[in-house]
């Protein structure tokens, strides 16, 4: 067999004596010591060796992605984070001056609500100075809301006796026979029994 080059002999040679040395035990070959290879099959061999595979290029465009990602959902809640802030901070300076738009007060109720959500939430502690903290912070606020509550319950019943007290006097609710005053002075209810 006629060989193109001495590199191509030695590399078939070495090649066949491998395969020897692996398939009989006893061999006794000896390889002739491979001449160094060249640049240009030095270069080949790295490309082939980095060459990527469709799934490792998806993965890494996959956790390229979710870095992305992560770093927009960051940034967007730190974003979130700031204009929550800056609005609070108008509606605390509007606060003094008592001029609350309806969304003030809507963003008030809703902040209200979450905050309490959360100390109820809080409520299983275990570090006895912040709970004593939670527990006067909830008080508070327990005491606020119920302040509120009733005096939003007088307002409504004071609300329902006027109308009330109104319609009687308007003549639009009348009971015919109950007028007080009006009854036989020896009438007795208990003349059924006849």
């Amino acid at each position: 067999m006629a060989f193109s080059s001495s590199l191509s002999k030695a590399r078939s040679q070495a090649a066949v004596n491998k395969l020897f040395e692996t398939m009989l035990p006893g061999s006794t070959t000896q390889f002739n010591s491979l001449k160094k290879s060249s640049t240009t099959e030095n270069f080949s061999r790295e490309v082939s060796l980095k060459k990527l595979t469709k799934e490792a290029i998806k993965k890494a465009n996959k956790v390229e992605k979710a870095k992305k990602n992560k770093q927009l959902s960051k940034n967007l809640e730190k974003e979130k984070l700031f204009k929550k802030n800056v609005k609070y901070n108008v509606i605390k300076a509007h606060k003094n001056s008592e001029n609350f738009s309806e969304e003030e007060q809507k963003y008030l109720k809703r902040l209200i609500k979450k905050n309490s959500f959360a100390v109820r939430r809080a409520g299983s502690l275990d570090d006895p100075v912040i709970k004593d903290e939670v527990d006067e912070l909830r008080n508070e606020i327990l005491a606020l809301t119920n302040e509120k509550y009733d005096r939003s319950k007088a307002r409504q019943h004071q609300a329902k006796l006027n109308s009330f007290n109104e319609k009687i006097k308007t003549g639009v609710l009348t009971y015919p026979g109950l007028t007080p005053g009006l009854a036989p002075v020896d009438y007795d209810d208990d003349s059924d029994d006849e």
